[in-house]
């Protein structure tokens, strides 16, 4: 055997190893769920090459192996991400980096800084995932890496209970520390606001809508949206949160302005003379009213990967990020990557008219159609527009197309190439987007501007925190028209058809539909409803209270700690914690330095000579317990025989570890107080 594998083993001993390995692991598999798997097996391939190094039966890689090693896994990210400026591949790379140490993992200090990195790659769980499940993890994995350098201390201290008990008082320690840190360090940018990878998954509500998508958004009772109020509620019929407007109907689906060449309204900018931009001042505002009927709200929304944001009409943010459109809804700087908090304000569209009117452009766009296809419904239009109807009379009548003959369903039958004028002269059955999409065509095909409007309608009002939860199978969409003197106009072609489900959301509406194809049917449980919800409700705490602590709240909290947050009284609200920690630590280190706590017995027997000797009678120095008890006996015979019971049961409990012995011992005492006897001996004198 080498002596360089020798050498490898008293510098890194067995426990060392698999304590280093078991805090790498721990770190490594919440990964697995956002970084390539081949990752993991890396990691592996790794920890086997180094165990058998240790077992003696490999020896460490040479610089070739070493160089191979890398360019093998450097062409794996090149691989796998075509995107480097994002948040997967930088956490990769430091998983790369950690992977990798393992093959030359040598001495203390190689051990030292594996630790340090897994400590860095621990962080970065909080990139993607700021819930508390993530949290009591992350917690979980600095205990193990804390244990895993207590660990490299020696044999003794690599012990599990001691290594996680040492851990677990270190990082108790710290909490104070942490608390305070959490408030008055100054908030910076999170690292979460560096871009996701390009090719992350969608979540919710897309940018284009074709029959069916939403039927398939009921299938899910993920949250979507949680939104507080700060004043009045809306009523339910008023709780259309819009997200996305589609003007573009390519004969099937409908999508946003541009999206059909690939570049969708979203990320052009102003896209037309309407557009402005909010929150960041960098654009002209809308004139918005002063005073008057509004709603002030927070919305706290999910992660879905996709810029677009969710508020009802008229809305106005100042959150730093987002953007106001000409469409009447908010856009996200970067695509909502992690959950998302945003101040809103909304207004009624009465008080907000647009008196403005169509420029042709608009006009082109809200009445686009495709050269051919669904004749019936053409034919329907142009009848009811030759008949002189004006455009709400249109409307009227197409709504009681619906109201008369049609069905809410959440599984529609399949369209084929003429969906409206299958939908309206043939099936008959729909869910939102069949009514939305067939009542904008037609619309359009009377003359009439009309855009379709996606988002979510209705939530559940959660009454012990006060707040709506909005979840995907609220997904809706919706039609609107243009009136002239009014402006866009909000039409819900659902309404006529299933007007419980505007009123009492999809659960009521398709009560028999609902969840059906769910393998657990767990929402017919009401006891795990309740669960359900008060899991959200802790959440929504925890998201409030902590992940969204941000600037404002932090001077908010000085505010109401400090009265004015000044250097000086920064610097006491600091300090004074600290200062009364580092006197209570002065305290224990005097107490401490008096020497080990004495066994039991001979607590309880200093206590009967402190007792004895208030009595009159005090034990000399190096006089031993037996003669002690003699003197007692000689001195003063009615204390002499307690005294010698006393002093048996103690050298019995003291020198022969005899249990049975240290509880009489302290039977005995508990009724002997040799002052109280002394006096009764003499005032039976006197008589």
């Amino acid at each position: 055997m080498s002596s360089s594998v020798s050498q490898l083993q008293s510098l890194l001993p067995r426990e060392s190893l698999l304590w280093i390995f078991a805090a790498q692991l721990a770190v490594l598999l919440p990964h697995t769920m956002h970084l390539p798997v081949w990752l993991l097996g890396a990691w592996i391939i790794a920890v086997y090459w180094r165990l058998e190094v240790f077992r003696g039966r490999r020896e460490m890689p040479g610089r070739m192996a070493k160089l191979v090693a890398v360019c093998l896994v450097v062409a794996g990210l090149v691989l796998t991400y075509r995107r480097w400026f994002a948040l997967e591949p930088m956490v990769a790379l430091l998983a790369v980096s950690f992977t990798l140490k393992n093959i030359e993992l040598v001495s203390r200090r190689d051990a030292l800084l594996s630790l340090m990195l897994a400590y860095f790659l621990a962080a970065t769980l909080f990139v993607f995932e700021q819930t508390i499940p993530y949290a009591v993890y992350g917690i979980g994995c600095v205990v193990i890496i804390t244990a895993a350098l207590v660990a490299q201390q020696g044999r003794r201290s690599a012990r599990p209970g001691r290594a996680l008990g040492v851990s677990a008082k270190l990082l108790a320690q710290a909490v104070p520390v942490m608390l305070i840190l959490f408030v008055v360090i100054p908030r910076l940018g999170p690292l979460w606001a560096v871009p996701q990878n390009t090719k992350a998954a969608s979540t919710g509500i897309s940018d284009s809508m074709s029959p069916g998508d939403f039927s398939e958004l009921s299938k899910s009772d993920k949250p979507a949206l949680r939104i507080s109020f700060d004043g009045a509620v809306p009523p339910p019929e008023q709780r259309y949160w819009r997200g996305l407007v589609y003007t573009h109907f390519d004969g099937r689906r409908w999508s946003e302005p541009g999206a059909a060449d690939g570049y969708p309204s979203w990320g052009r900018g102003r896209s037309n003379r309407r557009a402005y931009n909010g929150g960041n001042g960098d654009g002209s505002e809308r004139e918005l009213p002063a005073v008057g009927p509004r709603y002030r709200y927070q919305i706290i929304q999910e992660a879905s990967h996709n810029p677009w944001l969710f508020a009802l009409a008229r809305p106005h943010s100042e959150t730093r990020g987002v953007r106001e459109t000409g469409d009447d809804t908010l856009v996200y700087r970067t695509p909502v990557g992690a959950r998302l908090a945003y101040e809103v304000r909304s207004w009624p569209r009465e008080l907000v008219g647009d008196s403005e009117g169509l420029s042709a452009s608009e006009q082109r766009r809200n009445l686009q159609l495709p050269a051919s296809g669904n004749p019936r419904a053409r034919a329907w239009a142009r009848a009811r527009f030759e008949e002189g109807l004006d455009a709400e009379e249109i409307s009227q009548a197409l709504l009681s197309l619906y109201n008369r003959s049609f069905v809410y369903t959440l599984k529609p039958p399949a369209l084929g190439a003429d969906t409206v004028d299958e939908f309206l002269f043939s099936t008959r059955q729909g869910f939102c987007e069949h009514f939305a999409s067939s009542y904008v065509f037609t619309m359009r095909a009377a003359g009439v501007p009309a855009r379709v409007v996606a988002g979510y309608q209705g939530g559940e009002w959660v009454e012990q925190q006060e707040y709506l939860l909005v979840r995907q199978y609220d997904a809706h969409a919706w039609a609107e028209i243009w009136l002239p003197g009014r402006g866009w106009v909000r039409v819900d072609p659902t309404a006529s058809v299933a007007p419980e489900r505007i009123r009492d959301g999809l659960q009521s509406a398709a009560a028999e539909e609902f969840m059906q194809d769910a393998f657990l049917p767990l929402h017919k449980i009401a006891f795990v409803t309740r669960l359900r919800l008060q899991w959200d409700m802790i959440n929504y705490r925890w998201y409030q209270t902590v992940v969204s602590f941000n600037s404002e709240r932090q001077e908010g909290l000085l505010r109401r700690l400090l009265g004015e947050v000044s250097s000086l009284r920064m610097a006491l609200f600091i300090g004074t914690p600290m200062l009364v920690a580092l006197l209570l630590l002065l305290v224990w280190l005097k107490l401490s330095s008096r020497g080990p706590a004495l066994p039991v017995a001979s607590r309880l027997y200093l206590r009967f000579c402190r007792r004895m000797a208030r009595a009159g009678l005090s034990r000399n120095p190096g006089e031993t317990p037996g003669d002690y008890a003699r003197r007692i006996e000689q001195e003063q015979p009615r204390l002499g025989p307690m005294a010698v019971r006393i002093t048996s049961a103690y050298e019995k409990a003291a020198y022969a570890g005899d249990a049975q012995a240290e509880k009489q011992l302290r039977r005995l005492l508990r009724g002997f107080w040799p002052l109280r006897l002394s006096a009764q001996a003499r005032a039976s004198a006197r008589v």
